[in-house]
């Protein structure tokens, strides 16, 4: 997902168009749903952004590792790490592009079939449950991160024991007695150093994920409360049918008899 040449949304021609078309017929409701999508996707443009500089930094820790082994070991970390990043991004950019290929399709349909047409157009872009399969996909990768990170706590202790047996063995052989091999610090060493930057990332990601499960409640909520306001349509034949419910006072006989 190459967040820095992508044209936002709002300045793409078809959401442009959709958003005046929908503004001119009265759908409210419609426009409020692809408003939020789209200021949504916009703003997670930038958060992801944020994520990909991130995995860059991780990357140039990497290089710093002289270690092979290690290296290998961490480089497994961060590729896993990496990938379901990637997946978030994939699935980013998935929605955006259906969105501005749903907004032309509308934008069709109501210029064949008119207004109605345009407003069941719109429901099927699936607004919400979008927003709910993106929530699943950043969770997953919260989860995922989170384990990474984990895993680099233990290599990082794995490694700092195994550097204080190799010291051991080395002050044995010089006839020295041997030295307590004591935790090191976890803010320590470049496995902790990348380990941080996992533990950022995870936050980014929860950052997202909180702003799309937000963004889903508040856009269901609003819905349904549209869905419940009676339509004018629905008003005017209330009206009618009320109308004809009441009574017909009868005509005075002496109006009768002008007549």
């Amino acid at each position: 997902m190459e967040t820095a040449r992508q044209t936002a949304l709002m300045e793409q021609p078809e959401i442009v168009e959709l958003f005046r078309v929908l503004e001119g017929n009265g759908l409210t409701k419609e426009q409020k749903e692809v408003e939020s999508l789209v200021k949504y996707l916009d703003g997670m443009e930038v958060q992801f952004g944020q994520v990909l500089e991130e995995l860059r930094d991780v990357k140039e820790q990497l290089s710093q590792i002289q270690d092979g082994g290690m290296k290998a070991s961490v480089l497994r970390i961060a590729e896993q790490a990496q990938r379901k990043v990637q997946e978030v991004g994939g699935q980013l950019n998935t929605v955006r592009k259906n969105l501005i290929q749903s907004a032309g399709n509308a934008l069709q349909t109501y210029k064949k079939k008119g207004k109605d047409a345009l407003r069941k157009a719109v429901s099927s872009m699936k607004i919400s449950s979008a927003l709910a399969r993106i929530q699943e996909g950043i969770h997953g990768a919260v989860e995922n991160m989170n384990r990474q990170a984990d895993r680099m706590k233990v290599l990082n202790g794995e490694l700092h024991a195994a550097g204080g047996h190799l010291k051991n063995a080395g002050r044995i052989f010089r006839g020295k007695e041997r030295e307590k091999v004591e935790p090191q610090a976890t803010d320590k060493g470049i496995t902790a150093k990348i380990r941080k930057s996992f533990l950022t990332i995870s936050g980014r990601l929860f950052s997202m994920e909180q702003t799309t499960e937000n963004l889903r409640r508040r856009l269901e909520q609003f819905v349904q409360k549209e869905e419940k306001k009676p339509s004018v349509k629905v008003e005017l034949k209330k009206l009618k049918e009320e109308k004809k419910m009441v009574p017909q006072l009868p005509v005075p006989v002496k109006q009768q008899a002008r007549e």
